[in-house]
């Protein structure tokens, strides 16, 4: 393993905190200092000699400070590769920098030289170690009279790129939409939005002002709709309660919210078709935090004016991110968004159990299916004639999935589970919560398939005289 030793190292950083002991190891190991003016001046004062970037470009800092380190001679020496000689021949006023050690403004400051240094650093990984943080320090120093291998130096270009994106976003968040709180009342939140697009640019024709979870739960009803065409879906604590398609909006709400209308009461009801007068008549016999839809009639509208706390939003235009970003402590982590291909559908799945059914239950099946990959895992969800009848979602195992989306169904429209189907987010581990399904009524059941035990459960599929498909691909929201 190749390790490159530091010859030249810029330094600018707010945060003084143990730049010298760092300086004094660079010294030591006789490696040329450059930093910014403020920088090298903290740095003089402390019998370290450094050369300015004002004395290195001849041109002073501008603006009050505003520009001082974005000029070409700087990030033409960080960004080059001095493996090639007619990289290093363009080089002006200084050599190659391969080593920039910055931290940002405190906030609510608002650092443009200090990202872009730490951006050029990163990029040019290859050749140039980029520290961001006083906790890398003892590490740097540790390994100056070596020098550092590439896998460190991406290791440190993966920490800056982290540093300058949460910098920015923190930048947007300030300058975005203040919440009125978080989750909870004793936290802070803002919106950060692209003009007019999506859930966070939606148009907030009346109501009281979205919270923070108002939010959450409308991102996740309109997914839903988007997934499921020509559907109302009433959604609560990110989990869908009811979700119905019909050709009528009005019939579509009702049979969602015949699902669970006690789960309901408070929810988010969206509806991928525009909301006529009809439909917001029987939205408003009802508590409702949010409606949403792509458009509503005028006298929708009108109906909806005498519930004034109640938020009628639209979304004008929707694009989905391609990524998925969630904060875990000291990273994060980043995914593909989930999304449907044309080929998962009931023709591509595997027939294990019983007999193909006729177009309406796999139109069931496949309905089903969609649904319960935006219900959080564990997740049953029962359903007939395109609406559903039982959800249980947020189990902590498949048998209480199985067991709440029954009583549901039991609950509140007993008589609609025989010949109904379901669809199971991931594959069934045991046979135990297929036969409680099946001994409930429901007649063909689509999981993924993939389980140790997936020939115990095909022969309790067989047992018990129902049809049972493996989609071979799994749908899993954590």
């Amino acid at each position: 393993m190749q390790l490159k030793k530091i010859s030249r190292v810029l330094i600018s950083v707010s945060d003084k905190t143990g730049i010298i002991q760092v300086a004094n190891a660079l010294r030591e190991n006789k490696v040329e200092i450059l930093a910014s003016d403020g920088t090298a001046a903290f740095l003089k004062e402390n019998g370290i000699d450094a050369q300015s970037i004002s004395e290195i470009t001849q041109a002073p800092e501008m603006l009050g400070g505003k520009v001082k380190t974005l000029h070409p001679a700087i990030h033409a020496a960080i960004l080059a590769n001095p493996d090639i000689p007619s990289e290093r021949d363009q080089l002006i006023s200084v050599g190659p920098i391969d080593a920039v050690i910055v931290n940002l403004y405190p906030r609510p400051g608002f650092d443009i030289g200090g990202p872009a240094l730490i951006r050029a650093g990163a990029k040019n990984c290859e050749s140039v170690s980029v520290i961001t943080s006083a906790s890398q320090y003892q590490e740097f120093v540790a390994g100056l009279s070596q020098g550092f291998s590439l896998v460190q130096r991406e290791a440190w270009a993966r920490e800056a790129l982290v540093v300058t994106a949460e910098y920015d976003l923190q930048l947007a968040a300030e300058r975005g939409k203040q919440l009125r709180y978080g989750e909870n009342p004793h936290q802070g939140a803002y919106l950060v939005s692209q003009s007019e697009i999506g859930v966070a640019g939606a148009e907030v024709f009346q109501g009281k002002a979205m919270s923070f979870n108002n939010y959450l739960d409308v991102d996740a009803a309109w997914k839903l709709c988007n997934a499921t065409p020509n559907s109302i879906s009433i959604v609560k604590h990110g989990i869908p309660s009811g979700v119905a398609f019909a050709a009528d909006v009005v019939m579509a709400y009702r049979s969602a919210l015949a699902c669970d209308p006690t789960s309901a009461f408070g929810g988010v009801v969206a509806s991928s078709q525009s909301i006529d007068e009809n439909c917001a008549i029987e939205i408003t016999k009802n508590f409702t935090e949010v409606v949403v839809a792509p458009s509503y009639s005028d006298g929708a509208l009108k109906v909806f004016s005498t519930k004034p706390n109640l938020r009628v939003i639209r979304i004008k235009e929707s694009r989905p991110h391609s990524r998925e970003i969630r904060a875990i402590d000291g990273g994060y982590l980043v995914q593909e968004r989930d999304v449907f291909s044309e080929s998962d559908t009931s023709a591509n799945w595997r027939l294990d159990a019983g007999n193909h059914g006729d177009s309406l239950q796999r139109s069931d099946l496949e309905f089903a299916w969609r649904i319960a990959a935006f219900s959080r895992s564990n997740a049953i969800v029962i359903v007939k004639n395109m609406s559903t009848i039982g959800i249980g979602a947020g189990s902590v195992n498949r048998l209480d999935a199985a067991r709440s989306a029954v009583e549901r169904a039991r609950l509140h429209l007993s008589s609609a589970l025989p010949g109904s189907v379901a669809a199971s987010d991931a594959f069934f581990p045991f046979p135990d919560a297929l036969q409680i399904l099946a001994e409930a009524g429901v007649s063909a059941i689509v999981h993924p398939g993939g389980s140790i035990n997936d020939a115990q459960v095909i022969a309790a599929a067989h047992e018990a005289g129902i049809t049972l498909y493996s989609s071979g691909i799994r749908h899993f929201s954590h």
